[in-house]
């Protein structure tokens, strides 16, 4: 056979081999073709996130020293530029109306889902117990996703939902209207040319793909095809694959029996597992030099089947040779207990910071900020991964929220004191807090149409203000009135910036907030204009958008460019993206062991996501399902971080959590058995 299915666990260099079959095609076949570098990009290289594209895109171009350049995609991101290639295709296809199409951002399909089935929601329809409407949206949403990646209609998820949840058949009209609502929003996106990712799959598959014209632009496109780590990828990904295949195309793959931290979020591994009989087999052995390989064992049986002790190979009382722990009471000491661990092993010379890495199950905003501010008292730099803070966070975004609502008409209900007194003391330097406030008090005046600032003169004790103030506060308030009302936001907030926050004088991560506030803008304007809204109602929605917290920014620089580099920075990140950034580290610290978000690999998998996989047998999901289904993913994740892990895991856990309840989550064994890092530490 031509093709190569690739298995093997984690770090068991499954991308090397794939790289070297590709340098083999390279050497083989594509360096006798009369244009070589042409001939290399009929070869489709599928990652399953931009980051790893990159990643295993440079290593391509490294095997072969930028000779042979390939096409780098994620699975999305190919379905989306084919799509949008063939367009026109899809309009005589689907006879609907010939416009450009415009990408919609998670908070747009959010906001315009939520008023396409508003009037099913307020007549209750569209209701399911103890889900509010916001939840109910994205939930609908994701049902469109599923079905999409699964290859399924939309028709079909009503039958599927009945058939595989408890008490959907008795919900009444509850399955009839998930249908008109799914089909409802399919046929509003495409009436005004708007794009989401259900929409651009649904598209792809169901309607693209199977289109025989399109095949045969497709197999004249690509003779290759290389997809790294497959149980990572839905359904729909493997039918491209499998009409590549069918056309003559050669194709390597590379699967982790231990992977899918994908799974319950679109990923279908057991379906791509079946293209393994089209291919040769190369099984890689496992990674060596790591705990997973001497304790992987041992692990399982504690984590898994706490029920039968007797089975256990070693004595229960007996710890496990790499494993550590750390106890507190609270949550809170727990934090400062490891930050103070971590740097007091920095200190001493037994590891380097970008050694360590700090897993957490549900990493919210406090663990990750204690733990960040705590380490770099210490002069220890921590960089987390991914991470995304919301825009109505910066203090720059709220003051050129205020501003838009200051020049602009009927804005007044989105104002207050405390508002202007903050815009004040951000685009002016000379302003302090409490002369903000004395300003906001006296010289604000709040009116539902036309909110505006008054002269400082108004306030009797004007002299209390002092020259330099005064003076500040009147050249932007000046400044503010002589704002047309006509400008166009986009063009306001750009002066704004550049009057008031020139780039010079701010950080890495107010700049990257106030890019994407421009960013997020220009994208809601003209998704805005393409439904016809007015351009006050635009403002006063998109002022309300950026309040509710939903648009975010990553507030660190690029990982190249970074100042705190991995190479000196302690990687701090929840398991799904410690597992898909592919790391390891000499030691690893398991934050809040005791928590039951283990069982579920610190993600929530989308409601009913089961029921959309190919092998789901037709009936009721129960719960002994969901617990065998939870049972599976966390032995693989504990495979998965036991081979990133070097030498140690420290288990560092609390008796309450943060709701001061105890906790009893399935590492706890692993927790009785580990050595208390007070008798560990003389050892390390």
């Amino acid at each position: 056979m031509s093709n190569l299915w690739i298995q093997g666990g984690s770090r068991s260099r499954k991308s090397d081999r794939a790289v070297e079959e590709f340098c083999f095609w390279a050497e083989t076949e594509l360096a006798f073709d009369r244009n070589p570098q042409a001939a290399s990009q009929s070869v489709l290289v599928l990652s399953i996130d931009a980051e790893q594209r990159q990643l295993l895109n440079d290593r391509f171009s490294q095997a072969t020293q930028g000779k042979y350049p390939v096409t780098a995609a994620t699975p999305i991101s190919f379905f989306r530029d084919q799509v949008l290639l063939f367009w026109p295709l899809l309009v005589r296809l689907l006879k609907f109306k010939a416009q450009f199409p415009i990408m919609l951002r998670v908070e747009n399909e959010q906001e315009i889902a939520s008023e396409v089935w508003a009037e099913a929601i307020r007549s209750g329809a569209l209701r399911m117990e103890g889900v509010g409407i916001d939840r109910l949206v994205r939930r609908l949403l994701d049902l469109f996703l599923l079905a999409a990646n699964a290859g399924k209609s939309i028709q079909d998820v009503p039958e599927i939902l009945g058939r595989g949840i408890v008490g959907m058949k008795e919900s009444g009209e509850l399955l009839p209207a998930i249908a008109t609502a799914l089909t409802d929003w399919r046929t509003y996106c495409w009436e005004h040319g708007l794009l989401t990712y259900g929409i651009i799959t649904e598209l792809f598959g169901r309607y693209l793909l199977p289109n025989p014209y399109y095949q045969t632009k497709l197999k004249q496109r690509y003779r290759y095809v290389i997809a790294d780590d497959v149980d990572e990828f839905p359904a729909i990904a493997r039918h491209l694959c499998t009409t590549l295949l069918d056309s003559g195309a050669k194709g390597v793959f590379s699967f982790n029996p231990q992977g899918s931290a994908r799974l319950g979020l679109g990923a279908d591994p057991d379906y791509w597992s079946e293209i393994s009989a089209r291919c040769e087999l190369v099984n890689l052995p496992p990674v060596t030099g790591t705990l997973g390989e001497q304790a992987t064992t041992n692990v399982l049986n504690l984590a898994l089947d706490v029920s039968d002790l007797g089975n256990f190979s070693f004595d229960r009382n007996e710890p496990i040779a790499g494993f550590g722990s750390i106890e507190t009471i609270s949550r809170a000491k727990l934090l400062r207990s490891v930050a103070d661990i971590i740097s007091d092993s920095i200190g001493s010379g037994k590891i380097q910071s970008h050694e360590i890495a700090i897993i957490v199950p549900g990493l919210d905003n406090i663990a990750s900020y204690s733990l960040s501010e705590i380490l770099r008292k210490k002069n220890i730099s921590a960089l987390p991964l991914h991470v995304q803070r919301p825009l109505s966070e910066f203090a720059q975004v709220r003051a050129l929220l205020t501003l838009l609502a200051l020049v602009y008409p009927h804005l007044g209900n989105l104002l207050s004191r405390d508002r202007v007194a903050e815009m004040l003391v951000v685009l002016s330097s000379s302003i302090d807090p409490v002369r903000a406030g004395i300003l906001a008090d006296h010289c604000f005046a709040p009116h539902q149409d036309r909110p505006k600032l008054l002269a400082s003169e108004i306030y009797s004790q004007w002299n209390r203000l002092g020259f330099e103030v005064s003076e500040a506060y009147e050249k932007l308030r000046q400044w503010i009135e002589q704002q047309p009302q006509n400008l166009t936001p986009l063009l306001l907030l750009d002066r704004a910036i550049q009057k008031f926050l020139p780039p010079g004088s701010l950080s890495f991560d107010r700049l990257a907030a106030l890019q994407e506030l421009i960013e997020t803008a220009q994208h809601y304007w003209q998704v805005s204009y393409r439904l016809d809204r007015p351009d006050a109602e635009i403002v006063g929605r998109f002022i309300h958008l950026i309040g509710q917290g939903i648009v975010t920014a990553n507030p660190y620089p690029p990982r190249d460019l970074a100042a705190n580099s991995p190479d000196r920075s302690v990687t701090l990140a929840n398991i799904y993206q410690y597992r898909m950034a592919r790391g390891h580290h000499r030691w690893q610290f398991w934050f809040d062991a005791s928590s039951p978000l283990w069982q579920s690999g610190g993600t929530t998998a989308l409601f009913a996501a089961p029921l959309f996989l190919q092998n789901w047998n037709g009936q009721t999901w129960t719960i002994q399902d969901e617990n065998l289904a939870d049972q599976k993913r966390l032995e693989h994740l504990l495979r998965d971080l036991l081979d990133r892990t070097d030498e140690m895991v420290f288990l560092c856990y609390s008796e309450l959590g943060t709701n001061g309840q105890l906790q009893t989550g399935p590492l706890l064994p692993l927790t009785e058995i580990s050595t208390p890092y007070a008798m560990l530490e003389l050892e390390l």
